[in-house]
């Protein structure tokens, strides 16, 4: 499941952030957004209104009346406020010289922080501005903040204004940078600064062209599968020998049905998820098969953990993301011959009873092109659940259902419907388990 791109791309005045974040936004196919536009239209619009551009207590109430209305031409976002689009109204002097100020008011910011987060119904994005990384869309996993040092920046900054005609001085034009570098990176609603997690460019010495080679080249680093597939053989054996000792002294675990597990070719276990012991409880008894599992990301950050999990083949998942480096990896470890293990339901049951599937996981099986073992994992929610408040000596049973084959998947179509639909039937096949176990039908 890929969700769509928002590339966010921070800098100071005349970093060469808008000339990237446009050509970026050309060769992905993403729409381009200037967020500073926004705040130089609420400027123009006071302008027009007469109103004190300096005082928020006039500035929000205007504000909050205007209506905007947003849509994508020529690959870029552009808006109306009332009706009337700015235009090149928007790079006026006057607007120029006020927009630090509206910029700086946290009411204006909250208003467009929240207009720019809603543009992400029109598509994928290629944004650029102060905070994008930092504050407007903070979770994704491209972030970028480019950069250069105040001689070049004027440099560039006087260049463009002669273009234009505008003859102010390069002195002018050096202490106006230095001025709003100062109120950008000091005001207190979202000041400038380097977002956790972004990739810096110093765009001093480079070109246009070599700066957004560089940013294409991160984001393909970015998207590249990892390579999952080193499994420490011993250390993964001694792993499965420690839990599966543990699992049954502490819940007299049985396993049933192993005979339905392929012992080669690309594979996907998937499992009701109730406990924290599911994914032992699978992996440290499919011992025909090494089983990549897929586990949050903060787990790793825990360096003898993280190394152990990276060791036994666990592929690091950042859920609030909807990591698709992730994605890629296990339909490449899939496609490889692999076997990987996954819960439909996403997160542990709150109170012990089946899930609907999460749309992923359709995805994940219509792209690996694998079959899929269905798995009901019962009284493992008695034995240690979120609210449990610890491990308990309940017994817990393991049973591998019949193979869902890759001819019975491909008969669900194929695109988004198909893969609501291939994860609606693992979770039937699921739930058939379970109403035959508790039934008493499953003996093994």
């Amino acid at each position: 499941m890929s969700k769509q791109r928002i590339i966010a791309i921070d800098g100071p005045a005349a970093s060469g952030k808008s000339t990237v974040a446009r050509e970026v936004a050309n060769r992905l196919n993403c729409i381009y957004v200037d967020s500073g536009a926004l705040y130089r239209g609420i400027t123009w619009k006071m302008l027009c209104d007469g109103v004190n551009t300096k005082n928020p207590l006039l500035v929000l109430p205007v504000l909050l009346k205007s209506k905007w209305k947003f849509e994508v031409r020529d690959g870029a976002v552009v808006f109306s406020i009332d009706g009337v689009e700015p235009g090149e109204a928007l790079r006026s002097k006057e607007v120029c010289e006020a927009v630090s100020d509206i910029a700086a008011m946290p009411g204006i910011r909250k208003f467009v922080v929240n207009r720019l987060r809603k543009l992400k119904k029109l598509g994928p994005l290629s944004m650029e501005g102060r905070d994008i990384a930092s504050v407007v869309f903070p979770k994704t996993p491209y972030k970028f903040y480019l950069d250069a040092n105040p001689e070049e920046r004027a440099k560039r900054r006087h260049a463009e204004l002669m273009a234009k005609g505008d003859l102010e001085q390069a002195a002018e034009v050096m202490e106006s940078l230095q001025q709003r570098d100062e109120k950008d990176s000091t005001r207190k609603a979202a000041p400038l600064k380097v977002a956790d997690g972004a990739y810096v460019i110093d765009t001093s010495r480079y070109d246009v062209a070599d700066v957004v080679r560089t940013v294409l080249d991160r984001i393909a680093d970015l998207e590249k599968p990892r390579s999952e597939a080193m499994i420490n053989p011993r250390l993964y054996r001694a792993t499965c020998d420690v839990l599966g000792l543990w699992l049954k002294v502490c819940t007299r675990i049985r396993v049933l049905g192993l005979r339905n597990v392929p012992k080669t070719g690309g594979l996907i276990i998937a499992s009701n998820h109730a406990s924290y012991l599911d994914p032992p409880a699978i992996g440290a008894f499919c011992r025909m098969r090494s089983v990549h599992f897929m586990a949050r990301d903060t787990l790793f950050r825990k360096p003898l953990l993280g190394w152990h999990l990276r060791r036994v083949g666990v592929i690091s998942l950042d859920r609030e993301r909807g990591d698709v480096r992730a994605m890629k990896t296990a339909i490449h470890l899939l496609q490889g011959g692999a076997a990987v293990s996954l819960f439909p339901e996403g997160t542990r049951t709150m109170d012990g009873n089946l899930q609907p599937p999460k749309p992923g996981v359709g995805f994940l099986v219509a792209k690996g092109r694998a079959p899929v073992v269905p798995v009901y994992i019962h009284g493992s929610y008695e034995a240690w659940s979120k609210h449990s408040g610890g491990l308990k000596r309940k017994p817990v049973t393991v049973i591998f259902g019949q193979l869902i084959t890759r001819e019975e998947i491909q008969q669900l179509g194929s695109g988004r419907d198909a893969y609501a639909r291939i994860g609606e039937l693992i979770m039937a096949r699921i739930a058939e388990l379970k109403e035959q176990f508790e039934k008493g039908l499953i003996h093994e």
